[in-house]
């Protein structure tokens, strides 16, 4: 009894979308800035870890983190992130400021059913070690290719089949749509008009 009528909601709900001409501007999903940004720092902790960048071992944290979605009209999203970091050199830890600022391509994976992050550009780094403050690109560099590795494996954001909200978008193609400060997640399909 409750699969049929699960099915017959699912089937209304697809008929009405699609019998609709303008639906490609309906979005099902929305997932704004803040959203993002707390998803994501979620993410990041887990990068907390021991690394080796640049040859030297360090544990790298994130301290805090700032998400735009498409900012200024872009179709990206930017990310900058304040991490600190302590760098073994022989028998002394440095303590090591490191402010990156990192643009990506959001995009949905039908098959996991999950928004990643694709098509990483470093826009910006900044490192402060000991008194010394100044640009260090390669060590930078290495960070950012560090976290890029790191967060285009784990989704940003997943549909869960426990949640009745989404268990009506896993049945359906999606796209992901940005306007500024949201994703927006629509009915993938052509419309016939």
């Amino acid at each position: 009894m409750f699969s049929r009528l699960r099915l017959c909601s699912l089937l209304l709900v697809f008929v009405v979308v699609s019998g609709c001409s303008h639906t490609n501007q309906l979005a099902f999903y929305r997932l704004s800035d803040a959203e993002l940004n707390q998803q994501l720092s979620q993410q990041i902790q887990q990068l907390a870890q021991k690394v080796t960048v640049a040859g030297l071992p360090l544990k790298l944290q994130v301290n805090q983190l700032d998400v735009q979605i498409a900012p200024q009209g872009k179709p990206d999203v930017q990310l900058t992130l304040d991490t600190g970091a302590l760098v073994q050199l022989a028998m002394v830890q440095l303590p090591v400021q490191l402010k990156l600022s990192l643009s990506a391509e959001p995009y949905f994976d039908q098959q996991r059913q999950a928004v990643y992050l694709r098509r990483f550009q470093l826009l910006n780094s900044e490192m402060a070690a000991g008194g010394l403050q100044g640009k260090l690109r390669p060590l930078s560099a290495e960070v950012a290719r560090l976290l890029q590795q790191q967060l285009a494996q784990m989704p940003v954001y997943k549909l869960d089949p426990n949640k009745l909200s989404h268990r009506m978008l896993l049945n359906m193609p999606l796209q992901l749509q940005l306007t500024p400060g949201q994703i927006r997640l629509s009915p993938a399909y052509k419309s016939g008009n």
